[in-house]
């Protein structure tokens, strides 16, 4: 009898735990797959997004400098540019979009009406929502 109910339970283990076996994803899935064009709707998804999700969905950025501590060479800060990715009321496209990226996301957008990234120019500037902020 302790032999048949020994069989009975390994048997309904392995059973059950088949049962149960499911794959799971060390990444989930993407909760923004595109970027919307018009500047008011890109700042409220741009900051929602880790800096390598902004790589998968829109691609490298054209100019990209690293602010880093003179004692460590450690990354602390990234402003990127990107051309001709978002559009104004009109839709008209800004010719420079720069990201503003503190510990991998986006805390700042600026929106610039030219093109030269290194000249000294007040563009449109939008702080961002951040993920702490949604829940």
């Amino acid at each position: 009898m302790k032999n048949i109910f020994a069989l009975l339970l390994i048997f309904s283990t392995s059973v059950f735990a088949a049962h149960h076996e499911e794959k799971h994803s060390d990444n989930p899935p993407a909760l923004v797959t595109e970027v919307p064009t018009p500047y008011w709707e890109f700042v409220e998804i741009i900051g929602l997004l880790t800096t390598e999700e902004i790589i998968n969905i829109i691609g490298e950025p054209a100019k990209k400098i690293d602010i880093k501590m003179k004692s460590s060479r450690e990354v602390i800060a990234s402003t990127w540019y990107y051309h001709n990715l978002n559009t104004d009321e009109t839709g008209k496209y800004f010719p420079t979009t720069e990201l503003d990226i503190i510990d991998g996301f986006v805390e700042e957008v600026v929106f610039m009406n030219e093109v030269d990234e290194a000249a000294v120019i007040e563009g449109k500037k939008y702080e961002v929502k951040k993920p702490d902020t949604l829940f």
